[in-house]
C-alpha cells in the first residue's frame, strides 16, 4: 500500500486505469498515459498516444548512493530517469536561488526559516513527479525529507532513504503539470475576503492604548486596512525564548496579556465594529507553562528535538543549532492535536479571526498537523467559518486546509526585496499559492525608499502584509515622511481597487487549479528571455514589473504582442525591453491587448465592497474575458457552490462588452458596472448599467452606446 502522507489529499479520486502491455513492458494505463516495467526492470512512462516520456535504468541493478548532507550520516540509494536536457520547475526556493525558476544542483526537500524545498518537480520532458518517503531527519538547518533529485543533463537522478513512492503526472505544459500537482495535493482553499486586503503586523504593540491609536491613525489617515497581527505581547509579557525545558509556572500558553488585551472580547468587538479590522495573534508550536509541559511529556506528546537555529549557537543549555528543546509539540499525534484544539477553541469564541504560526520547522510535517489542530479548534465552535493562517514554511497539501505563507525573517535590504518575487513564484509552483512576506524587512531598521518599493511589490503579491522587529520603526506609512506616505497610501488604494479582481482570480484558482500569480514562463514558455524572469510576473492579465533597485532603475520585458500601460492609453509592441528611472510613486504594470480587468472604487476595507459601480476595464486589440466571482467572503459555503459568477466577454470587432450571471451569493454583490475602453489612443467610459441577469455595453472612441 502507498506510504501514508498528508501531501496527498485523502479525498483524491484515483484515475481510472486498466492493465496494459506494449513493447516497453507491462503495467497500467489511463487517459493520462501509461506506466510499464520491462522484464529487465526498466520503468517507462508513456503519453496517451504511446510516446515515451521518460524511462529508468534497470531498477534491480542500481547501486549508486549519495549522502543526504547537512551534517547527517545518512546515505541515500539512487536511480536515474532519462531526460532530454529538461528544465525542472517547482522545487521551492530560498535566499540562494530565489532569482532562478529552474532547479540547479541537488534539491534536498526541507523546511526552514526563509527556505522551503519540496520533493516535487515538473519536467519539460512532459511530466510532474512527487516523491514520498517514510521519515524525515531533523537538523539545525531545518527538517530534511530524504527524497532528493538532481538534473544531470541526460538524466534526472532521484535518491531516497528506504521505501519510496513516486506519483507520476504526465502533462504537456508547466501549466497543466501544475494543475495536476494541485489536484493531487488537494487544491487551494480560498482565504476569507479580508485576507486580500492589507494586514499590519509588528513585534511591539505595547499596550491597549497603542493598539487603539494605531488603528485610529489608519482610519483617519485613509490608509486602507483589514487586519492586524500582534506578536508575543498579545498573550504574554515576554517572549518564550529564554524559558527552560521544564517551563515556568507563571507562563500562560492559552491566555491574554493584560497590558494589550485587558478586555479581549470587548476590544475585538470594538475593533471590528469601529475600525472594520480582524485580529490574529502569533502562535509557536510549543508550550511554556511547567504544568502543561509536565502533562504533555507524560503523554509522550513532546518532540525530542528543538527548533532549528541554523548557525546560531542557541541557548547554553541546548544543543548547538537549536532552541526551545523539550517544549516542541508533536502535532502528528492525534491525541496531542485534540488536547491542543480543546484549549485553543475559546479564542474563536472570544473573537480571534486567524493565526500567525511561527517557528514550526521542528519536523517536516509540523506546519501541516499544527494547522489541522487549529482548524479543529475553530470548527468546534464555528463549523462554517473559513479557516485561515499564516505560516513560515509549508509542505504540499497544506493549502487545501486554508494555510497561507510568508517567506520568513527577511532582512531590510535591497537584496531581499529583489528576491521576494522569485520566492513567491517558486513557492507557488511548489504547492504554496498564497504567499506574502515581511514587507520592509523584519530583522532590523528599514528606510523610507526601501519600504515604499516593498509596499508596491506587495500590491501584487497574493497577500499583503508588513512586519517589523521590536526595536525597529513600525512599517506604518505615516512614519516615513510626506512623499513616501503618499506613495504607500497610493499602493494601498490600488491594492483595494484590485480586490474584486484578485478575489475572483483566487476563486478561479480554486475551481481550475490554474495559478493566479504565476511566472512569465507559464504564459511565455517559448520566449527564452521571459522564461527565467523572476523580477516580473503575471497577475491575471496584468504584467507586473515593480521597481526593485535602490537607484530607482526600472526594467520591463514585454513579450510578443501589443501591451498597454495599466490604466492609460499608452501602447507598446513586444518583444522589447523598457528601461529608465522611476519616480517614487511609479509602479510599472502592463496589460496585454484583450485584457479585461475589474477595478473597484477606492475603499478603506473589504467589507465596504462593492462600494459603488464596478469598472470593467478593457484594453482593445483582441477579444477577452473575465469572470467576477462573489460570495459571502467568510464561510465555506463557496465549496458547496454558493457563489455568483458574472462572466464578462469582450468582442473587439464590435467593441462590445456582454455579461451573463450564474448562481447567487450570500452577501453584498455588485449591482452596477460601467465599461471603460482603452482603444486608439483614447479612453472612453460608459454610464453605469445594472448587472441584473445579464446585459451588454458597446463603446466606440467617438461615441457611447448603451444596449
Amino acid at each position: 500500500s502507498p506510504i501514508d502522507t498528508p501531501m496527498v489529499a485523502p479525498k483524491t479520486t484515483d484515475t481510472p486505469y486498466k492493465p496494459v502491455k506494449n513493447d516497453y513492458g507491462a503495467g497500467i494505463g489511463s487517459a493520462a498515459g501509461s506506466l510499464v516495467i520491462s522484464e529487465q526492470g526498466v520503468l517507462t512512462v508513456l503519453t496517451p498516444d504511446g510516446r515515451p516520456v521518460t524511462h529508468s535504468a534497470n531498477l534491480g541493478s542500481t547501486n549508486t548512493t549519495t549522502p543526504l548532507g547537512f551534517n547527517t550520516t545518512v546515505s541515500l540509494s539512487c536511480f536515474d530517469l532519462s531526460s532530454n536536457q529538461a528544465q525542472l520547475y517547482g522545487r521551492g526556493a530560498g535566499p540562494t536561488d530565489d532569482l532562478t525558476m529552474t532547479a540547479a544542483g541537488r534539491v534536498t526537500p526541507r523546511v526552514a526559516n526563509r527556505a522551503t524545498y519540496v520533493p516535487y518537480y515538473y519536467s519539460t520532458d512532459g511530466y510532474g513527479m512527487l516523491a514520498v518517503v517514510e521519515k524525515a531527519y531533523n537538523t539545525s538547518k531545518g527538517s530534511l525529507f530524504p527524497a532528493t533529485y538532481e538534473a544531470k543533463g541526460g538524466t534526472v537522478q532521484w535518491c531516497a532513504d528506504g521505501a519510496l513512492d513516486l506519483y507520476f503526472m504526465p502533462a504537456e505544459t508547466l501549466e497543466e503539470g501544475t494543475k495536476e500537482f494541485y489536484s493531487l495535493t488537494g487544491g487551494a482553499a480560498v482565504p476569507p475576503k479580508y485576507a486580500f486586503g492589507f494586514t499590519a503586523s509588528r513585534w511591539g504593540w505595547g499596550n491597549r492604548t497603542y493598539i487603539q491609536e494605531t488603528l485610529e491613525h489608519f482610519r483617519t489617515g485613509n490608509f486602507p486596512i483589514d487586519a492586524f497581527i500582534v506578536d508575543f505581547e498579545w498573550y504574554s509579557n515576554t517572549s518564550d525564548y529564554d524559558l527552560p525545558a521544564d517551563g515556568y509556572d507563571w507562563f500562560n500558553d492559552f491566555g491574554w496579556h493584560n497590558e494589550t488585551f485587558p478586555d479581549p472580547v470587548q476590544q475585538l468587538v470594538q475593533y471590528k465594529e469601529d475600525y472594520h479590522v480582524r485580529f490574529a495573534g502569533i502562535r509557536k508550536p510549543r508550550y511554556g507553562n511547567s504544568d502543561v509541559l509536565k502533562f504533555a511529556k507524560s503523554k509522550g506528546w513532546i518532540l525530542p528535538q528543538g527548533e532549528p537555529a541554523g548557525d546560531a549557537p542557541g541557548p547554553p543549555d541546548q544543543p548547538p543549532g537549536y532552541y526551545a528543546q523539550g517544549r516542541q509539540v508533536n502535532y502528528s499525534n492525534p491525541e496531542a492535536r485534540a488536547w491542543y484544539a480543546e484549549h485553543m477553541a475559546h479564542y474563536t469564541t472570544e473573537g480571534v479571526d486567524f493565526w500567525w504560526n511561527d517557528e514550526g520547522e521542528t519536523d517536516f510535517y509540523t506546519f501541516h498537523w499544527w494547522n489541522v489542530a487549529q482548524q479543529d479548534a475553530m470548527r468546534s465552535v464555528d463549523p462554517s467559518r473559513r479557516f485561515y493562517t499564516l505560516n513560515r514554511a509549508f509542505t504540499p497539501g497544506t493549502a487545501r486546509i486554508g494555510a497561507a505563507y510568508w517567506t520568513g525573517d527577511v532582512n531590510p535590504t535591497w537584496t531581499d526585496l529583489l528576491g521576494t518575487p522569485g520566492m513567491m513564484l517558486n513557492w507557488g509552483l511548489a504547492g504554496a499559492p498564497f504567499v506574502t512576506c515581511d514587507i520592509g524587512g523584519f530583522t532590523n531598521q528599514t528606510n523610507a525608499q526601501l519600504l515604499t518599493r516593498w509596499y508596491q511589490v506587495g500590491i501584487f503579491l497574493p497577500l499583503m502584509r508588513v512586519h517589523s522587529t521590536e526595536t525597529a520603526t513600525p512599517h506604518w506609512p505615516w512614519l516615513w515622511g510626506p512623499e513616501p506616505e503618499a506613495a504607500m497610501r497610493g499602493a494601498l488604494e490600488l491594492r483595494y481597487r484590485l480586490l474584486p479582481y484578485h478575489y475572483s482570480l483566487a476563486h478561479h484558482q480554486y475551481e481550475t487549479g490554474s495559478l493566479w500569480m504565476r511566472p512569465m514562463v507559464m504564459d511565455y514558455g517559448s520566449d527564452a528571455k521571459a522564461a527565467q524572469l523572476t523580477t516580473q510576473w503575471m497577475d491575471g492579465d496584468l504584467l507586473v514589473a515593480p521597481v526593485l533597485y535602490k537607484d530607482n532603475h526600472k526594467s520591463i520585458y514585454l513579450p510578443n504582442g501589443t501591451w498597454y500601460e495599466f490604466n492609460t492609453t499608452n501602447t507598446m509592441v513586444g518583444p522589447q525591453t523598457i528601461t529608465g528611472q522611476a519616480g517614487l510613486g511609479e509602479v510599472p504594470v502592463y496589460v496585454r491587448a484583450g485584457g479585461v480587468v475589474a477595478v473597484a472604487p477606492v475603499i478603506q476595507y473589504s467589507d465596504a465592497l462593492p462600494g459603488g459601480p464596478l469598472e470593467i476595464q478593457v484594453y482593445a486589440g483582441a477579444d477577452g474575458s473575465f469572470t467576477l466571482v462573489e460570495d459571502d467572503g467568510e464561510t465555506t459555503a463557496y465549496e458547496q457552490g454558493a457563489t455568483r459568477h458574472v462572466r464578462f466577454a469582450y468582442n473587439d470587432s464590435a467593441k462590445e462588452l456582454t455579461w451573463s450571471v450564474q448562481g447567487a451569493a450570500n452577501g453584498p454583490v455588485t449591482v452596477e458596472v460601467f465599461f471603460t475602453l482603452f482603444a486608439g489612443g483614447k479612453r472612453v467610459s460608459s454610464p453605469p448599467a445594472p448587472v441584473g441577469t445579464g446585459g451588454s455595453l458597446r463603446l466606440q472612441p467617438e461615441e457611447i452606446l448603451v444596449v
